[in-house]
């Protein structure tokens, strides 16, 4: 899709209004009373790379609370997707906003094939009879408050505080289970902040935003909030068998004083297939609706799982480009009132299909509020498309009849992509199976969630049957405060369990019931994994590059299992890397580009028992961080003292240290006590890279399966997109005493196509030109590049600090007046700031 010129405005005019109200309001930068807003006028006049590059700037507040810049993206599978914080997903490829050169559901990742470019949250209500309907897109009326606490949370399994189910989920121990959200408040007030939520996948995002923000006024003037609170959380795994799709959590709580009748909850997506460098590539697309039930592929058996997908898919597939079927996945919604035990399931009420650039009447998109809520309670089900068009999808739930004051819904999703709809399919049901998640017994009751019987049904109520399916007729007559456990959902478990379509190898009926053995209670998205990818960092050298991890995946048990189960490590690189449009460092390369260069595991008799703990000096990847401080033993031991007899109190960072080095030498000192957040440290160097060219590195780690108590087989392994590094190995800086003016020269030289290729990337809002060359070997100060013409014409100049050890110093190629130079001679002069180096003068010649 394409935004209309108005809706470009109003967007980009919301975003400008957001960043006035942090700017503006107390802040440094006042401005006259009725002047516009400085950060609207920026946003809208300046070219697009201009104002990217000015936003990090001029607009720091704002990457603080409303995140529009594109830097939280779910990267950490196959399945690539822009996440903000004011109510939808996508970057709005090649749109004027800041975030659209990140990815935008890409499949695969790092391919720039592009699936949306937009989806966002809608909740429609009538209040005192009167419709209105919250939009997160195209509208945007959901925003963050101004406060620096609303923005977006990383997070991931093992995170300290995000234990769950069927782990020790308590983890501040204060009687109550997750209720401490992760979203910088102390929710539970105990006056600690996010410390007991869950946390989901190899990589979860988590925020929150309201529709009741002045901004949303101050933009769409017609907005007619609803009260409504938008919990979101965004979670993905790496492995390859999960790493197909994103999980979404949306709890939408109605914080008003009214009561909401006949609502509706919805995702409106704009669903876009193909290459982002294929023009018009949204106007040929199909759009296609699947239900029913599926197997998932869950070790040697099969398993059911029931879903609804709404998909598009590229007509012509774009000459082989675009292979992929991309869909919303719907997986579940309730509501549930204060106080209530039992919450209201939600249904699929509506699938509406839009055609762009018509008006609403003939099949176009709704534009205003009666138009919005018509289409979310409208029950009609649209067949699939015949024709190639650009389309919009409006997914519809409910309609939940109340929402009290207090009351949420909550609604469960993802979005998933495959190979055709086969593939789609496959991954879709993976997503449906990890949802499902585990049962658990929450309230340590046995005699709850029994003989298959895991629903409540409270008293007064007559004639109740705990279990219609076992062929017994009974019916129970319950007084006012009795409760009876009933099988709410055998004739599912049945259907399942008779699916005949999957191998359900050695499985029993017991094996599809819901409420057994004392588990009453669905703990959703939880599954075996991988052990989690570590802490990872990477520092760039001459011709070199140098990988430091901690031991995480060691000490992070399975999510299931509650076993350790780590067997070992891996270390991947990825070379040949040249940015495809809408992937960055940030989002990672293609999973084509990845290979493994070394491997070490536990000596424990499972082969290859190639240690990796021994000490890096001696062939393996131990490593003592710190080893150049002269008092490094003693200052653990302090910190080891000041833990010991205060183990809840913040300890002070000696005089002298980096606050850093002082949470390094604290998780040495946890380790030797044994204490959480305690770590071990690992090294490897890789002397394979050349300088200048762009390398990423990952390490993950895999785990064992058991015989006999004992390990046995390799079991599951983690995929390099989980967790990895951009690195780019660099000339060292000249020290005064060894400088040498003829070591300065520029790389390539000639500047040809053909010499630039390895490292030149394809363009993008920060990088017009995708393009450079290399000033090598600089003094080890801070430097001024200037460079001329032949005729001695300044083209541009470059700072360069080399006091950090880096001699290396690139430049786009791209004049002082944003052009691309062109063929010639140039000069180049080379000014120290410190007195001890000589200005150094040199050439070089660029061929176009």
């Amino acid at each position: 899709m394409r935004l209309s010129l108005p809706q470009i405005r109003k967007i980009i005019l919301s975003m400008a209004l957001a960043c006035g109200a942090i700017l503006f309001a107390g802040g440094p930068f006042p401005r006259a009373a009725g002047a516009p807003p400085t950060a609207a006028g920026a946003l809208t006049s300046a070219r697009p790379e201009d104002r990217a590059a000015a936003l990090p700037g001029k607009l720091d507040p704002i990457a603080k609370t409303l995140v529009l810049d594109g830097s939280r993206v779910q990267f950490a599978g196959n399945l690539q997707m822009n996440v903000t914080n004011f109510g939808f997903l996508g970057s709005m490829p090649a749109s004027r906003m800041p975030m659209s050169d990140s990815p935008s559901a890409q499949w695969p990742a790092g391919s720039g094939i592009e699936y949306l470019y937009a989806a966002g949250i809608w909740i429609g209500a009538e209040r005192t009879g009167v419709p209105s309907v919250s939009t997160g897109y195209p509208e945007t009326e959901f925003y963050p408050s101004s406060g620096p606490v609303d923005v977006i949370y990383r997070t991931a399994e093992g995170a300290k505080g995000g234990e769950n189910y069927p782990g020790r989920a308590d983890d501040d121990g204060d009687g109550r289970v997750n209720e401490d959200w992760l979203n910088g408040r102390d929710d539970d007030g105990d006056g600690r902040i996010d410390e007991d939520f869950a946390a989901i996948g190899n990589l979860m995002y988590s925020c929150r935003y309201s529709d009741t923000e002045e901004t949303a006024r101050r933009v769409w003037p017609e907005h007619s909030p609803l009260g409504l609170e938008v919990r979101q959380e965004t979670f993905q795994w790496s492995e390859k068998q999960l790493y197909n799709f994103i999980g979404v959590h949306y709890s939408v709580r109605n914080t008003g004083d009214d009561i909401l009748e006949n609502i509706y909850a919805g995702i409106y997506a704009d669903l876009d297939a193909g290459p982002r460098n294929l023009g018009n590539y949204f106007r040929d697309d199909m759009i296609g609706t699947w239900e029913g039930i599926w197997c998932a592929r869950v070790g040697e058996a099969s398993v059911p799982v029931r879903f609804t997908v709404v998909y598009v898919y590229d007509a012509d597939g774009d000459g082989g480009r675009t292979p992929g079927y991309f869909g919303l996945v719907l997986l579940g919604s309730w509501a549930q009132a204060s106080g209530d035990p039992v919450p209201t399931k939600g249904r699929l009420n509506a699938v509406r299909i839009f055609t762009g650039l018509l008006p609403f009447d003939r099949g176009g998109e709704p534009v205003n509020d009666f138009e919005r809520y018509s289409s979310l309670s409208d029950t009609t089900k649209d067949p699939n498309t015949v024709e190639p068009n650009d389309y919009r999808v409006l997914m519809s739930l409910g309609p939940f009849s109340q929402l009290m004051p207090g009351a949420a819904i909550e609604i469960h999703a993802a979005y998933a992509c495959g190979e055709g709809l086969e593939g789609l399919l496959d991954n879709a049901a993976m997503a449906a199976y990890v949802y499902r998640g585990i049962w658990y017994d929450v309230d340590r009751r046995p005699e709850t969630g029994v003989r298959g019987r895991e629903t409540p049904v409270g008293g007064p109520a007559d004639a109740v049957d705990p279990d219609v399916c076992d062929g017994y007729d009974e019916s129970i007559r319950l007084r006012k405060g009795d409760t009876l456990w009933t099988n709410a959902d055998c004739a599912e478990e049945l259907e399942f369990y008779n699916y005949s379509a999957c191998y359900r190898g050695n499985l029993t009926l017991r094996d599809f019931q819901t409420g057994v053995d004392g588990k009453e209670t669905q703990i959703h998205w939880v599954t075996s994994t991988a052990p989690p990818p570590p802490a990872l960092r990477a520092m760039a050298g001459d011709g070199r590059a140098t990988i430091f991890w901690d031991n995480l995946s060691e000490i992070t048990r399975d999510p299931v299992t509650l076993r350790y189960d780590f067997e070992g490590y891996q270390i991947w690189r990825a070379d040949d890397w040249h940015r495809p449009p809408g992937t960055n460092a940030a989002s990672g390369p293609s999973a084509d580009l990845w290979h493994l260069i070394e491997s070490r595991d536990l000596v424990n008799g499972l082969a290859p028992d190639n240690d990796f703990k021994r000490s890096f000096s001696e062939g393996g990847f131990g490593y003592d961080p710190l080893a150049r401080l002269d008092e490094r033993e003693s200052l653990i031991e302090e910190f080891e003292q000041r833990l010991t007899s205060a183990p809840l109190e913040p300890l002070p960072c000696p005089s002298g240290l980096t606050s850093a080095e002082c949470d390094t030498l604290e998780t040495l000192a946890r380790w030797n006590l044994g204490l959480e957040g305690g770590r071990q440290y690992y090294k490897y160097v890789d002397a394979a890279p050349k300088n200048g060219m762009p390398y990423f590195y990952s390490v993950v780690a895999y785990d064992n399966l058991l015989l006999n108590g004992q390990p046995a087989a390799i079991g599951v392994r983690d995929t390099p997109i989980s967790n990895f590094v951009y690195v780019e190995p660099f000339s060292p800086a000249q020290e005064h005493g060894d400088f040498v003016q003829e070591e300065i020269y520029v790389v390539p030289n000639p500047v040809t196509k053909a010499q630039t290729a390895p490292w030149t990337l394809e363009p993008n809002n920060r990088d017009p030109s995708g393009e450079k060359l290399e000033f090598r070997n600089l003094p080890r100060c801070r430097n001024t590049v200037r460079i001329f013409t032949i005729a001695g014409d300044l083209v541009s100049t470059l700072a360069h600090d080399g006091l950090g050890g880096n001699g290396t110093l690139p430049w786009n190629m791209v004049s002082r007046n944003g052009q691309s130079i062109a063929s010639g001679v140039y000069l180049f002069s080379v000014e120290p700031e410190d007195g001890r180096f000589r200005r150094v003068v040199g050439k070089f010649v660029v061929i176009r």
